[in-house]
């Protein structure tokens, strides 16, 4: 009976073992933040490319491989010459529009694009009381498509701050808090996580 019961377990692990080396890795393209003003400093670069790679970071996936990561450069480079090509034929056309042929250019299975629209502070000193007055915008925009259902997610955030001068209120403050805002918005994480599944 031993003996049956540890091939039967051998068994199980051994297909699930082929089961999951068989699966084909789900084709990730995750493109840089795109600038479409102002670009922020390098601190803040960082900071937001960082919130997306976490958002689209699977644990344990040089392990179990259930994904790919398409090249990012080569990614951004042939989704800028879809978009072009696009904006050549009608100039209202959309980077939201761009995303699905180009998912079906380089085949991924799911695109995330990060973009930023809006990125502005300046300051003043003009105030009865002598204080530093801020004033900060800033607009976000991630795209995120599942090739796999068809499903396509635009979401936006922004904000502003007219007041004195607080951290708070600086442009790379709103720029994180706004990202944070768009990425619980289209559910990035759960799809990411969800892959291989």
């Amino acid at each position: 009976m031993k003996k049956f019961l540890f091939a039967l377990l051998s068994f199980i692990i051994f297909s699930s073992s082929i089961a999951v080396a068989e699966k084909i890795p789900v084709k990730i393209a995750r493109l840089p933040i795109i600038f479409q003003s102002s670009i922020p400093d390098i601190e803040t670069r960082a900071a937001l490319e960082t919130k997306i790679e976490r958002a689209t970071h699977i644990p344990l996936n040089q392990t179990l491989q259930v994904a790919e990561y398409l090249p990012m450069t080569d990614s951004a480079q042939t989704l800028n010459e879809i978009w072009q090509e696009m904006r050549r034929e009608n100039k209202k056309t959309r980077l939201k529009d761009a995303i699905k042929p180009f998912a079906e250019k380089i085949d991924a299975d799911i695109v995330v694009c990060p973009v930023l629209q809006s990125y502005s502070q300046w300051v003043d000193g003009f105030s009865s009381f002598g204080e530093t007055y801020m004033h900060s915008y800033v607009q976000v925009e991630l795209i995120v498509y599942d090739r796999r259902t068809d499903d396509l997610v635009d979401k936006k955030a922004s904000q502003f701050y007219n007041d004195t001068y607080h951290i708070a209120g600086t442009a790379s403050y709103l720029a994180k808090n706004c990202f944070d805002k768009v990425i619980d918005k289209t559910k990035l994480h759960e799809l990411i996580m969800n892959v291989g599944k």
